[in-house]
């Protein structure tokens, strides 16, 4: 559970409604409802009455009320209390990521930048989930750069992306492949066979299932799921078992595709395109955090 999520809730119940909510929370309406029904999700109840305006508690939202207003309080007091107490570590810069962009992107950026700066380090922070959780640890200066995917949606509003710097570094796309094996027991028209193809999904509100779950969701019955994880990595290693077709990014399955150990599947509609994108605030956040900025010009 995210504490952004808990303040999520606590600024439904406050204005009533999702659209002022999501005003208040500088971002936009639709990633806003998704983060409420991530906390439903994980809490494993529904929190609001959505048939009502404004929006209404249900029972259960009642009785977590008090509960999440103690959990905000209790560790916004101790980030604080923290704070002061260990200054900011100026030898490292943060970056926030995704575990694909991790591997494809950051050590020819740690290499450079370890060059230039050899008292310096980068730190990956880890267990942050989610679009609109990268963005927010930028905000709030958790993080001192962000790298990502971007299909075009925004998760923020003008204001907020107002505050950030971008640099587009590059495009890529999410193609389907599978092992040589299991090519070879599909028809040639992959998708025409009366049984369904297996499938290896993304984890639902994962950066990558927003982008494939759409085709996904296209192709309905044509695929049978056999295999869930958030991670492209993961997805690639259970390809190349030969276990099912996973839609990866072209960059990481590069490699793999040269050497014939995984196989592209026709349809160019098929491969929804993305971005590669770093951000940071345009505020000023330290001579070292702008000379790793600097690092991203060369990728």
């Amino acid at each position: 559970m995210e504490l952004k999520w808990l303040e999520d809730f606590a600024a439904l119940v406050r204005t009533g409604s999702f659209s002022r909510a999501a005003e208040e929370r500088n971002v936009t309406q639709p990633a806003y409802s998704r983060r409420i029904r991530a906390l439903e999700y994980w809490l494993g109840v529904t929190l609001f009455d959505r048939s009502s305006f404004p929006v209404q508690l249900t029972r259960a939202g009642e009785e977590f009320l008090p509960r999440a207003q103690a959990l905000i309080t209790d560790i916004n007091i101790s980030r604080q209390d923290l704070r002061l107490m260990h200054a900011q570590d100026q030898t490292s810069v943060r970056i926030v990521t995704l575990h694909t962009l991790a591997i494809s992107y950051l050590p020819r950026v740690a290499r450079l930048f370890a060059r230039q700066n050899p008292q310096a380090s980068l730190s990956i922070l880890p267990s942050i989930q989610g679009i609109e959780e990268y963005f927010d640890a930028l905000l709030t200066g958790v993080a001192d750069i962000m790298l990502t995917y971007e299909t075009g949606a925004t998760v923020l509003d003008g204001a907020a992306l107002d505050q950030l710097a971008v640099k587009h570094l590059g495009d890529d796309r999410m193609l389907p492949v599978c092992s040589p094996s299991l090519r070879a027991a599909l028809p040639d028209d992959w998708l025409s066979g009366d049984t369904p193809v297996p499938y290896l999904s993304y984890t639902s509100f994962s950066f990558s299932d927003r982008v494939v779950g759409e085709v996904a969701t296209g192709l309905g019955a044509k695929l049978q799921k056999v295999f869930e994880s958030p991670l492209s990595e993961s997805l690639r290693r259970v390809a190349l078992d030969g276990t099912g077709v996973a839609w990866l990014p072209e960059r990481l399955a590069s490699a793999d595709l040269r050497s014939g150990a995984l196989i592209a599947l026709e349809g160019d509609s098929l491969a929804p395109a993305v971005s590669v994108s770093a951000y940071k605030l345009k505020s000023p956040r330290g001579d070292l955090v702008e000379r790793a900025w600097e690092v991203f010009d060369t990728l």
